[in-house]
């Protein structure tokens, strides 16, 4: 077997038609989904994306793999003679080649990129030497009239950033001109050339929408009326003990980061989030589309993700950055050629640090025994099989959240309360803290014992990693 991955950057699982949203389209996704296992419960370990990603291409979560934040380089931190999944798959005589971002930044991973035999639409780290790009793009002949200041440390820099990343609506550019359009076609031509050659290979592509800024090509921004875009649910009045009140009071991270939207703006926001997810659907529907016709759909595993989740307005939250479910829940499709549960609905807790077990079990890699996932490759063949009890998330080494069924569980050692408790079957969107309610003193202690045991006492017991 081959295998293509697909990441999507800033992700809500919510989105999606085939998990229940009815305004947002999907169509491509909502078809694939009818031929590959939809996981409904797919939990991350961390709050954004470098510890996310250093988690699930590692097998280790974020305490073990010494990333918590994106601001910790992974290839200084991991622990020796750790190994990524490119680096598996390279090992086993797998083709590798990434198109656009991989890890989080270029300079905290040069070595395991280093293992790439194509790097696309990436920076490439020292010493590489691969082949040119395999398609060329005329530039995009707009002017910019806010180009980034070059010195990356400056405070200029900083707020260039915010500018750029606080904002919604018309890209200004051609759906052709678009970065992630280019990524599919240049992802459409390699698999073309795999078939020609008979590459055995591994092959991830990345979309960067519906990261901020929310912004899309014009055609897909006017698919959505904001006047048809209801209000998010949770709003900040709901919330009786807010878990993280400078975002309420003193703005978000990457998007209305000058404090909270008006109505409109909210609508208009969500309207534009939903845009990008459709333009991004469009694009994963052409490489599928190529997988096909290339002949590779029977013998390639595809796995779509994103990265971790977004919050759209719920609890006034905008972005990631919170152990709360908008956050630690996140997209996750995969495809076994001939699987049995294809076309079906998984709602078992599956963990992304489970991906690169899962993806050895498949495909018969060598792995380590200190990987701190398991394969979840039996719930590919009975999606309803008894799994995990719960999933484990890491805000920082000093906050933590575990989730079962019924609640969810977080400690802070620094933050405005130092536990937070949530039924989640009376309280989906965790708007009351139950910690000091008597009448939920034993859900409080089971929650607590839960956490400290920890990800191994929530294990199958017949799943051992």
């Amino acid at each position: 077997m081959n295998l293509l991955f697909v990441i999507i950057e800033d992700c809500n699982a919510g989105v999606w038609g085939c998990y229940g949203n009815a305004i947002c389209q999907t169509p491509h996704m909502d078809r694939f989904a009818s031929t590959a296992v939809r996981f409904d419960s797919a939990y991350v370990q961390a709050v954004c994306c470098n510890p996310s990603r250093s988690s699930f291409l590692t097998g280790l979560r974020p305490l073990t793999s010494g990333v918590w934040s994106n601001g910790q380089e992974m290839d200084r931190r991991l622990p020796p003679g750790t190994l990524t999944l490119p680096e598996y798959l390279k090992n086993a005589g797998f083709y590798t080649a990434v198109i656009g971002k991989f890890f989080h930044q270029v300079e905290y991973a040069e070595k395991p990129l280093s293992t790439f035999d194509r790097i696309e639409m990436y920076g490439k780290p020292p010493g590489w030497t691969g082949p040119d790009p395999i398609l060329k793009f005329p530039p995009v002949t707009r002017a910019n009239r806010d180009p980034a200041p070059p010195d990356k440390a400056s405070r200029e820099y900083r707020l260039w950033r915010a500018r750029h990343s606080d904002r919604y609506g018309d890209s200004g550019l051609g759906i052709e001109e678009e970065g992630d359009r280019r990524i599919a076609r240049t992802a459409i031509a390699l698999l073309g050339e795999f078939a020609r050659e008979k590459r055995h290979f591994f092959l991830s592509v990345h979309q960067s929408r519906p990261h901020t800024p929310l912004i899309a090509p014009k055609p897909f921004i006017d698919r959505y009326d904001p006047d048809r875009i209801p209000m998010p649910p949770a709003p900040p009045a709901a919330v009786q003990e807010c878990l993280y009140p400078k975002r309420v009071t003193n703005g978000n991270p990457d998007i209305f980061m000058q404090g909270q939207p008006t109505a409109r703006q909210t609508r208009e926001a969500i309207a534009a989030y939903y845009a990008c997810v459709s333009f991004v659907d469009e694009n994963v529907g052409l490489i599928l589309d190529a997988l096909d016709r290339h002949g590779l759909a029977d013998n390639t595993i595809v796995a779509v993700l994103g990265d971790h989740g977004f919050h759209l307005g719920d609890h006034g939250f905008w972005s990631k950055y919170s152990m709360l479910e908008a956050t630690r829940r996140a997209p996750l499709w995969i495809r076994v050629p001939g699987a049995p549960a294809n076309g079906k609905t998984c709602r078992e807790f599956v963990e992304f640090v489970d991906l690169v077990p899962t993806m050895g079990h498949l495909l018969g890699l060598k792995l380590p025994s200190n990987l701190e996932g398991i394969s979840f490759a039996p719930l590919l063949v009975q999606v309803d099989r008894p799994w995990k009890k719960a999933v484990f998330m890491v805000e920082s080494d000093l906050n933590q959240v575990a989730r079962n069924r019924r609640f969810s569980y977080m400690e802070f050692k620094k933050g405005p309360v130092p536990v937070a408790l949530f039924d989640l079957a009376q309280d989906p969107w965790e708007t009351a803290n139950l910690a000091n309610d008597p009448a939920h003193a034993r859900a409080r202690a089971d929650m607590a014992a839960l956490l400290a045991a920890g990800w191994r006492a929530a294990l199958p017991p017949d799943a051992a990693p």
